[in-house]
């Protein structure tokens, strides 16, 4: 579980901190990069500090598996590993929200987040909390 989830959630690292160098991959020009994975309008990424931010975030979370093993009997480490599912099963569960689809309506964030960023951040969650349960049963 923890290769999964540091693989996973690894890999959304690495694009926020390709965004933040000015990559506009997966497309060809940053403001079809930005209709793509914000949609709230805007023609332009965030500045680099913020995707950067983000990647440091996610380096953590994706790092956060290995710290657990072995340790998930200390209460902080718990903790953690449940702060971390309820932000990915948080996020999940907002994307489906009608609050978040009148704010974000611009395609195709509209429709890919329904389709892909929610349900893989409600995946994401989930897989920490199976990371407890397999470390609790041990």
């Amino acid at each position: 579980m923890a290769l999964l989830l540091t693989v996973g959630v690894g890999a959304v690292a690495v694009l926020h901190g390709m965004w933040g160098l000015g990559s506009h991959w997966p497309e060809a020009s940053e403001e079809a990069l930005a209709r793509s994975v914000v949609g709230d309008g805007r023609r332009r990424m965030p500045p680099a500090w913020q995707c950067f931010a983000v990647a440091l975030v996610l380096s953590l979370m994706a790092l956060w598996p290995w710290y657990v093993i072995g340790r998930i009997s200390q209460p902080e480490v718990l903790a953690g590993t449940y702060m971390i599912a309820g932000i990915f099963v948080a996020r999940g569960i907002a994307g489906f929200s009608h609050r978040w689809k009148a704010h974000f309506t611009i395609e195709p964030f509209a429709t890919r987040n329904r389709k892909y960023y929610s349900p893989y951040c409600l995946l994401l969650g989930v897989g920490y909390i199976a990371l407890v349960a397999g470390e609790l049963d041990r």
